[in-house]
């Protein structure tokens, strides 16, 4: 079974969401911004969701150790 971009970036989110790295109505955002994108544009929205999320994942780090 070949899993598409979109299956791969909502389970991130989710899963960042889980660990609560980020808060539900970001993960809601992410999820709403992310449909926006029509199909021929979904490999850029994941480049830009993974760099925003990976963002998002370290500033919470930072802010947990602090």
């Amino acid at each position: 079974m070949r899993l598409s971009s979109k299956s791969i970036f909502l389970r991130r989110v989710h899963e960042a969401q889980l660990l609560k790295k980020i808060s539900k109505k970001t993960a809601s955002h992410f999820i709403s911004v992310y449909k926006k994108f029509d199909s021929t544009k979904r490999s850029e929205a994941d480049e830009k969701a993974d760099e925003l999320l990976a963002e998002l994942i370290t500033e919470s780090v930072v802010r947990s150790k602090r």
